[in-house]
């Protein structure tokens, strides 16, 4: 069986310009998303994954120029690696599709790519503005509908909101047997962001996978939601229906650049 490498980021909440912003006014960020982002894929550059996916809030709330502005960072640092988008609650469609895609579209995103005989569906779980996730029923039977025949050694689905969490500040409107109905089909797994928490859970017989932000980290406890200073992302391994996760805990810049012996320091 053929393995893939899948370098695994979310929640990049990208702007070409964060001055008076949300993070700097609101949360005080000195360091912001895109140092995280721009470190992230020179490691992922250094790793050679077979395909990067990129599982929503791609650009927070901005316009087509930022969507222009994100393909540009993947072009430049990430050339020659496949990049499957997803859309999140913070992007704005109809701003995608003519920045990132060069169409006139505002509808939501619905994909399906090839990766080494692996297939990819893009699902969108996101309303523009609101946190929860939204996958109704004419969403989930273009998925089915999809999913009917199986592909070559199987499938992963994408999209940004977990089906399941134990976070308590959000939820996902959907029916309540899709994980069912899902294991059923020959997806491997759901890849997905939203959480700001990196999170492995089985779901009967597919695994869901949640990976860190590169905004901040969040954690529920008891009655709180808790802003904290993890970012990072993650590298999946699949053979199969073998799945390995591994997270990359981020610092946006080198913390030893440079080693002497005594004496010898220029």
């Amino acid at each position: 069986m053929e393995e893939i490498k899948i370098a695994h980021i979310s929640d990049l909440h990208l702007k070409k310009d964060y001055f008076n912003s949300f993070f700097e006014r609101e949360l005080g960020q000195r360091i912001m998303p895109l140092d995280y982002f721009t470190w992230a894929l020179k490691e992922i550059a250094k790793d050679k994954p077979d395909v990067i996916v990129m599982t929503g809030d791609l650009i927070h709330e901005g316009t087509d120029e930022d969507y222009i502005f994100l393909r540009g960072l993947l072009e430049k640092y990430v050339p020659d690696i496949k990049v499957i988008p997803v859309l999140g609650n913070h992007d704005f469609k109809a701003a995608f599709y003519k920045g990132y895609l060069g169409t006139d579209e505002d509808s939501p995103y619905f994909a399906v790519e090839y990766v080494k005989d692996y297939r990819f569906i893009v699902i969108d779980t996101a309303r523009e503005g609101n946190g929860d996730g939204y996958f109704p029923k004419e969403r989930a039977d273009i998925l089915f509908n999809e999913l009917k025949k199986p592909y070559g050694n199987g499938t992963f689905i994408l999209g940004h909101h977990p089906f399941k969490t134990d976070q308590g500040w959000y939820v996902t409107e959907c029916d309540e047997d899709i994980c069912e109905r899902l294991s059923d089909t020959d997806v491997i797994a759901y890849l997905c962001g939203h959480a700001h928490f990196n999170e492995s859970r089985q779901m009967g017989g597919f695994v869901q996978l949640v990976t860190e932000s590169f905004d901040y980290g969040v954690e529920t406890k008891e009655d709180e939601v808790i802003y904290t200073d993890v970012r990072g992302y993650s590298t999946v391994t699949a053979e199969g229906r073998d799945v390995r996760s591994h997270l990359h805990v981020l610092t946006p810049y080198e913390q030893v650049f440079k080693r002497f012996k005594l004496g010898e320091q220029v």
